[in-house]
């Protein structure tokens, strides 16, 4: 019998701070200058505030707002065609889905 291990609460927002470092970066090569100035904020508050607090949910739905609405960037979650050389393309694919991955486990936990 094979046993699986949940990511808690506190690993995954390890794991989000970390992947939306690197997506804010991957992002300002993209010039979404407004997305990453509400990514900025949401991972101020992240990095301040308790997984339970209503600051840290508000966070979390900012950043889901991002992608839903506004700012689009659900666009960068849909998978290319694979080429031959890794590029910045597969970067935010990967970084994209991380990301929003983690906020609907944090949203729904």
């Amino acid at each position: 019998m094979t046993v699986v291990r949940k990511k808690s609460k506190k690993s995954s927002t390890a794991d989000l701070r970390s992947a939306m470092t690197k997506l804010i970066y991957l992002l300002e090569g993209q010039k979404e200058d407004e997305a990453v100035a509400d990514l900025r904020i949401a991972l101020s508050d992240i990095e301040k505030y308790q997984v339970e607090s209503a600051e840290f949910q508000a966070a979390l739905k900012l950043i889901n707002e991002a992608f839903e609405g506004e700012h689009e960037l659900n666009a960068y979650t849909y998978k290319r065609d694979k080429e031959d050389q890794w590029t910045e393309v597969e970067e935010l694919y990967l970084a994209s889905t991380s990301v929003l991955n983690l906020v609907r486990r944090l949203l729904n936990t």
